[in-house]
């Protein structure tokens, strides 16, 4: 706390009316926040009543019961997953997907245990679940209005990553509880998944506490109950008694996320795609509110926008994180298959993006079949039809390209059609996948100079030899900005005989002391000069000082040469020669 000589320096500094306006205005903004405070307290009691809800519903309804009869008769096609026949799909599965199947009942057998796989790590509630307490520290996040809940969130001093806690309010579990009872029949899929949602329900007023700060999560989390709600809706027992509260929690989120998008933000990232496409998704499986219609526009503009604004023409995304290349397009996925089946207008910009996005991890996947890595990554995933898929195989995304653009190359790329891009395109998308034939990829190596990408290989065989090189923008909106963005310029990553030699190291946290030391230039595989930093760290997500790399040459198959201008005053210039396979040869000329 500040002295009190420090008060009386800063009264002779600012003078008597400098000093009335500065208290004046402190006390002004204390009041208002008490009075934002004291008013959504009062409002998050107000219990939404079943009258209210309806009225908020297109259409005259004399009961709760019957509008949610309704939404419950509504055939699979009108929701997300395009699943005429159960009883078929779950044929597909256990013959198809046998693996999915098994790996998917254990996941929701662990989740009616309230137990939990979040980043590798196991976490277990004993008895109830505490959807505030850090499953990993033991921190419980107080249930504060989302205003007040600011300054203890990005606290240097704050005990908890908000990673681990937001994962597991992302509810995706529900999607494997909904699954099991879809091919089992067995109620306590249902029960265990009702006891949850009602549990939140419970403990989540409306704009209170850490799970409702992050609009993102509000979007991610709308996809999860809108699927749940299609696996669940027909049985008695949900629709008599969490229905209500569930489609009243439903409607609070998805009005709440409305009205905080993050388009506010300087540079808007991912976040935004995530908001947009979560409200934008819930208001297409719910055209029953009144507000879905503005909801959809809303969603659409939104995301219309920034797929455009965050992603190089060349397909690559902006971010310079790999990770959110995959969190972005499976964002888009849903919606530009809600388009094809008409229940959202046309999206041919969204079309177009993800498939160049697409087309971008063709050329970066690894002799492995995984993607290579650069900058952050949260292995945060937009749908989770699939949570035991290793996070770095992308090539889910290959397979529904296939199928959907009718790509030969991304077949061979994809190798299966895989369980995710069943779920999204179902029976049809299958037959789509089987009439094709796949063949090897027009191009062996790759450049995608706008994103400072480029790729040298020398086959498409598992046992390759490929390097992967950085050599552009430092991130998206680069001073000031690029949150995810490492100092990585001028790295290599390397395979040789289809096996890692030089690899990235990842993020591992994005709080605390182990965050600059992962994403700074030791790190990396490429040079620190003098001891400075390529960028310097101003917050856990912002740089100062951010350099820009150029590529110099670029020979496909055989040589690439970049550089970019420190800040220690040096020219660093690295030239990579492939010689033969198996020999490479990687020189640094330093000027100064």
């Amino acid at each position: 706390m500040p002295s009190i000589k420090h008060y009386a320096d800063r009264f002779r500094e600012l003078g008597v009316r400098g000093a009335v306006e500065k208290v004046g205005g402190r006390v002004t903004r204390a009041g208002k926040l008490w009075g934002e405070t004291a008013y959504w307290r009062w409002k998050a009691n107000q219990m939404l009543s079943d009258t209210d809800f309806l009225a908020l519903v297109k259409g005259e309804w004399q009961t709760f019961g019957a509008f949610i009869t309704q939404l419950a008769s509504r055939p699979d096609t009108s929701f997300l997953l395009p699943h005429e026949s159960r009883l078929e799909t779950i044929k597909i599965l256990r013959e198809r997907y046998t693996e999915h199947v098994s790996v998917t009942l254990a996941l929701a057998d662990a989740a009616c245990q309230n137990e939990f796989n979040l980043f590798g790590q196991v976490v277990k509630f004993p008895d109830e679940i505490n959807w505030h307490r850090d499953p990993v520290t033991g921190y419980e996040w107080p249930v504060l209005y989302i205003v007040r809940m600011e300054e203890l969130l990005w606290s240097a001093e704050r005990s908890a990553d908000l990673k681990p806690i937001w994962e597991l309010n992302r509810h995706q579990h529900f999607i494997a509880l909904g699954i099991a009872y879809w091919l089992t029949e067995d109620i306590c899929y249902y029960e265990a998944f009702a006891k949850q949602a009602a549990s939140w329900i419970q403990a989540n007023p409306v704009l209170h506490g850490i799970n409702w700060f992050s609009s993102l999560e509000l979007g991610i989390r709308l996809i999860a109950w809108a699927v749940a709600f299609q696996f669940f809706r027909t049985l008695a027992d949900f629709r008599e008694k969490l229905a209500p509260a569930f489609l009243k929690s439903l409607y609070q989120q998805a009005d709440v996320l409305s009205t905080h998008l993050t388009h506010w933000e300087a540079v808007p990232n991912n976040h935004l795609i995530g908001e947009a496409a979560g409200l934008a998704i819930l208001a297409a499986l719910f055209p029953e509110f009144k507000e879905s219609a503005q909801w959809l526009e809303i969603g659409l503009r939104h995301m219309n926008e920034q797929i455009v604004a965050q992603t190089h023409p060349s397909g690559a995304n902006k971010e310079q994180g790999t990770g959110y290349h995959q969190f972005v397009a499976e964002f888009v996925q849903p919606l530009v298959q809600l388009a094809k089946r008409g229940l959202i207008p046309p999206q041919p910009v969204l079309e177009d993006t993800l498939h160049r996005m697409i087309d971008y991890v063709q050329y970066c996947k690894t002799p492995a079949g995984t993607m290579q890595n650069w900058g952050d990554q949260d292995d945060g995933r937009a749908v989770g039809l699939s949570l035991a898929k290793p996070f770095w195989d992308f090539r889910h995304l290959l397979a529904f390209g296939a199928a959907y653009y009718q790509r030969p190359d991304w077949k061979f790329s994809a190798v299966r059609f895989d369980e995710e891009s069943f779920w999204l395109l179902g029976k049809d998308g299958v037959a789509a996948w089987e009439k094709l034939e796949g063949q090897l990829p027009a191009e062996i190596s790759k450049a995608f100079p706008d994103a400072g990408h480029y790729i040298i290989r020398d086959d498409w065989s598992a046992t390759s030899d490929v390097l992967y090189f950085r050599c552009g923008p430092y991130g998206l909106g680069g001073e000031g900005e690029s949150a995810h963005a490492h100092c990585d310029l001028l790295s290599t990553i390397l395979w040789i005989g289809g096996r890692p030699v030089l690899v990235d190291a990842g993020t591992y946290l994005y709080h605390g002391p182990s965050r600059d030391q992962y994403r700074t230039t030791a790190s990396h595989n490429t040079l620190m000069i003098d001891g400075k930093e390529q960028a310097i760290p101003r917050t856990d997500f912002s740089w100062e000082q951010v350099p820009q790399g150029e590529c110099l040459a670029w020979e496909a198959g055989k040589r690439v040469v970049g550089a970019m201008q420190t800040w220690a005053g040096v020219r660093h210039q690295r030239e990579i020669n492939h010689l033969a396979s198996g020999v490479w040869e990687i020189s640094d000329t330093l000027q100064a």
